[in-house]
């Protein structure tokens, strides 16, 4: 048996644990009166989480004497005072309540109660935020700073960040349409859906209002990006949140994945409610989603089932008047979850990139070479992504200066370092292709591209 409920912050930890001990802890052995139960605690960086035991050691060997009762009481760190619970309270026990755990439940409930209606009514001393009926926030709302801070605390990236705040926008500088090449129909597939949708909500509100029975917005919630490793995907996600004015909170692999019971699904979880209080939104991005989203089986583990029951919930129950969009990349869509894929409102394929579209990408990391010569290029590197070319370009490079250094090839006629030629380029081009076993190898093609 379960019952979990959440503990408004207005309500004091201590008191509950008092409350808790005095109804179903042990009586102290020494006169005294007083109680005592068996405690055991463990914290992170985005919450600690406290079990209470009544039973202790009883039997004369040493051995541990265990009810099925435990009490577990769940504090989030991170964005707690923003929040209407500041933290939950879990009554676990195999098999029935007795009658006394069942007085120490309606006592805890009693008194959650009686504080709440005590802060509410103007009697305490502090402020505390609470939402109203339309999801808007009265008192106060964290300010983007704090916001950030505390999702970079969790080990959120966090790009597209105001660049003259302290906290830095990106590792590279900025990001445009103009750094990724080709995907012209990909580009104006999320123009189309996300971007303005971000930039003029009202105009997809009034529609909304002036079409349907019932209001509802019909701004997209999710967006899932399908295709190879390096055909741009979260590149893209970078110019969406920099062209939109949001900062795009990437949510790495390791931060959701935890090795303790119940954290990944609190921490993504809190992912998407310090998202809420962006004040103009954000961008979740959930990179390789099928890593933590796959399809429900009966072998699936029930953490990876928590976390997936979490993310449909979240892209459900978004705040309508809010600009949070959830972006999903995956290179394995039939792995996801069926139920997870309807609730994406758009599916944007980056497919690896066409002849003109690898030409545009070798212009971009080779823009010393002929037109003929980047097509010689292009040639060379079918069935390679775009993240390949620019590895390849950046391995020719790498190889043409240690040329240098040893005197392997002449200066040019200014006495300067020349530059790799396009021979440089294809010869890189094969040596990357004997490295992806997985992707089609061009063998016939090769001899034509070393004669050119």
């Amino acid at each position: 048996v379960v019952v979990k409920f959440n503990v408004p912050s207005t309500c004091s930890l201590s008191d509950l644990i008092v409350d808790l001990v005095t109804h179903i802890g042990l009586e102290a052995e020494q006169g005294g009166g007083g109680s005592e139960m068996l405690l055991h605690a463990w914290n992170s960086v985005a919450a600690r989480q406290i079990t209470l035991n009544p039973h202790k050691k009883t039997t004369s060997n040493g051995d541990d004497n265990e009810d099925d009762l435990c009490v577990l009481i769940f504090e989030p760190l991170v964005g707690s005072q923003y929040s209407v619970s500041s933290y939950e309270v879990e009554f676990i026990k195999r098999g029935e309540f007795s009658l006394r755990e069942l007085e120490a439940l309606t006592s805890v409930l009693k008194l959650v109660g009686q504080k709440d209606v005590k802060q509410s009514s103007g009697k305490g001393n502090k402020s505390y935020t609470t939402r109203k009926g339309n999801g808007q926030r009265s008192k106060h709302v964290p300010s983007m700073e704090k916001t950030i801070s505390d999702l970079e605390g969790m080990g959120v990236r966090v790009y597209g960040f105001d660049e003259t705040s302290s906290i830095p926008m990106d590792g590279s500088g900025t990001v445009m349409w103009e750094n990724i090449a080709g995907y012209e129909p990909q580009k104006r597939e999320i123009e189309d859906t996300i971007l303005l949708a971000l930039q003029s909500p009202e105009v997809y509100d009034e529609i909304a209002r002036a079409t349907r029975c019932k209001f509802e917005t019909n701004r997209p919630r999710a967006v899932l990006f399908e295709g190879p490793p390096g055909t741009g995907k979260t590149s893209s996600a970078r110019v969406i949140a920099k062209q939109a004015g949001v900062p795009l909170l990437y949510v790495p692999l390791e931060i959701i994945m935890s090795k303790y019971y119940g954290e990944s699904e609190r921490l993504l979880g809190s992912v998407f409610s310090l998202a809420n209080d962006l004040p103009d939104g954000g961008i979740i991005f959930l990179d390789e989603v099928d890593s933590f989203a796959s399809a429900r089986d009966s072998e699936m583990h029930e953490a990876t089932r928590r976390i997936l029951s979490v993310i449909l919930r979240q892209i459900d129950g978004f705040e309508q008047d809010r600009r949070v969009v959830v972006i999903a990349a995956t290179n394995r869509k039939e792995d996801l979850d069926p139920a997870l894929i309807s609730r994406f409102d758009s599916i944007i394929c980056f497919d690896l990139p066409d002849q003109q579209t690898r030409a545009e990408i070798s212009a971009q990391y080779a823009k010393h070479l002929t037109k003929s010569e980047l097509f010689q290029f292009s040639l060379a590197t079918e069935e390679m992504s775009g993240r390949d070319i620019r590895d390849i370009c950046q391995q020719a490079e790498r190889h043409w200066a240690s040329k240098l250094i040893r005197g392997q090839v002449p200066k040019n006629d200014k006495g300067e370092p020349s530059l790799p030629p396009v021979e440089e380029y294809v010869a890189c081009s094969e040596q990357r292709r004997r490295s992806l076993p997985n992707r089609t190898r061009q063998e016939s093609r090769l001899p034509a591209l070393k004669l050119a």
